[in-house]
């Protein structure tokens, strides 16, 4: 189950992470990319997750299970290596999806 309570923003300066059951919002602050290892989609149907980054950093899933904003076949790309970019991923029980981002 998911918390409503969403905490605090998890600021990330390693050059990889797992994800967790209580993250929401994770900030890149790493020069260099990160790579995150997100949580199996299937099991997390309609979690939302939070991607921003500070520097330019690029953000990438370690396996191919997102889906850009503009649909088609899932792959690693999250955010491209400009400070400020931002991505709202929510899990559709296959992949992880891209439903807004800048």
């Amino acid at each position: 189950m998911i918390n409503v309570y969403q905490g605090t923003p998890n600021v990330r300066t390693t050059s990889t992470y797992s994800v967790v059951e209580g993250d929401h919002t994770i900030i890149a602050n790493f020069a260099g990319t990160i790579t995150m290892t997100l949580p199996s989609a299937s099991s997390y149907t309609g979690r939302k997750l939070q991607f921003l980054t500070y520097t330019n950093n690029t953000v990438v899933s370690a396996s191919s299970n997102v889906v850009p904003i503009t649909g088609g076949s899932a792959a690693t790309a999250i955010l491209a290596g400009t400070a400020g970019k931002w991505a709202n991923l929510q899990s559709d029980g296959t992949s992880w999806r891209i439903v807004a981002a800048n």
